[in-house]
This record gives structure tokens, C-alpha cells and sequence, in this order.
């Protein structure tokens, strides 16, 4: 798919002196991975006891990720990622759906899922979820808030929310506690 694309096949050219192969774009996704850097972000600072880090929206977001939201089951630890895969049914109900995980398994039990992402620096990455459906972070709270698209595959933590207006909102600005500023990085001449 990528060297059907002018532009991407170019691209390799410059960088690698190849086309997109498997070994160049694991190279492409390593480079990219290493730019990612962030520094504490609000809910760090907030976390090491600066009470002052994290907005009072911020704050009652994060109790509501801890709770009535429903996030921490996929979404813990240190990265916000279980690290697991799931089916929240994104693209599911497209003619040909992208079937995720079980491309490579093969199993039918693994349709439909996809990693589950780290939330770290989450305000600096849109669009949202694997095929870039959702525009802002409220549009994947939305998403979440109706329990995600219908699939016989749903993964069964995925349920309806129920979550007012504010809470949607104090759930975003949760979300963006956890993107810290980019450090800047001294390069030695």
C-alpha cells in the first residue's frame, strides 16, 4: 500500500534507498517512536503533589477515569495501556471492516481488535483510534459515552457510560493533563 503511494515510495527512496519493505518501515515507526518525548505532564505534577498542576476540571476527570468512565481497565499503569488488545468496534460496521488483530493470528477471536494505546501526550496525536475516525478527544469520550460501535466481537468492558456534559468535559481536560511540554534537546554540534 505505502509504494502505491508517489510520495511515501519517495520518501523511502531519500531515507533508506529502498522501497517501503517490512524492515524499512519497522525502521520509519523506530525513528518516529524515538521523537516522541515529553516532559511531567500536569497529572505527574500533580501526582509528586503540586495541587496546583491539574485544573479542577482536571481533577474531577481523573476521579471519573478512575470510576463511573470505566478507563482503567485497559487504559492503567504508567503508559495508560494494558498493553492488551481489544475490539471497541471501531470500523466494524464498514463493508470491509479492518480486522485487526486476527490478521495476523488468524484467530476469530482476535477480530476486530487493536492495541490499546498509551494516553501519554494524547492532546498532541489526532485524529483518534486506529483508523482515525474520531477527530478531538470529546469525540472518542463521545464514542466511549454510547459503549462504541455495535460488533458481535465487542469486547465486553466496552458498555454505555452514561456521562453528563461536564463530565465529558472534565474527562478531555483529564486527557490533556497527561501531555506534558516537549523538552527541548541539546544536540552537540
Amino acid at each position: 500500500k505505502l509504494n502505491s503511494i508517489p510520495g511515501y515510495r519517495e520518501q523511502f527512496q531519500a531515507v533508506f534507498g529502498s522501497d517501503a519493505t517490512i524492515g524499512a518501515v519497522g525502521k520509519a515507526i523506530a525513528a518516529f517512536e524515538r521523537t516522541i518525548v515529553s516532559g511531567s505532564a500536569p497529572f505527574d505534577l500533580y501526582r509528586m503533589g503540586d495541587r496546583s498542576a491539574m485544573s479542577p476540571a482536571a481533577v474531577r476527570g481523573m476521579h471519573l477515569f478512575n470510576g463511573k468512565a470505566h478507563c482503567l481497565p485497559c487504559h492503567s499503569g504508567p503508559l495508560f495501556s494494558d498493553q492488551g488488545f481489544h475490539n471497541i468496534g471501531v470500523g466494524m460496521q464498514k463493508e470491509k471492516p479492518d480486522l485487526g488483530r486476527f490478521e495476523h493470528t488468524k484467530d476469530p477471536a482476535d477480530r476486530g481488535k487493536f492495541k490499546v494505546p498509551t494516553l501519554r501526550s494524547i492532546a498532541r496525536t489526532p485524529p483518534y483510534l486506529h483508523d482515525g475516525s474520531e477527530a478531538t478527544l470529546l469525540d472518542v469520550v463521545e464514542y466511549y459515552d454510547r459503549g462504541g460501535n455495535p460488533d458481535p466481537g465487542l469486547d465486553p468492558l466496552m458498555l454505555p457510560l452514561h456521562l453528563s456534559a461536564r463530565e465529558k468535559s472534565d474527562l478531555v481536560a483529564f486527557l490533556e493533563a497527561l501531555t506534558g511540554p516537549v523538552p527541548v534537546i541539546e544536540v552537540p554540534e
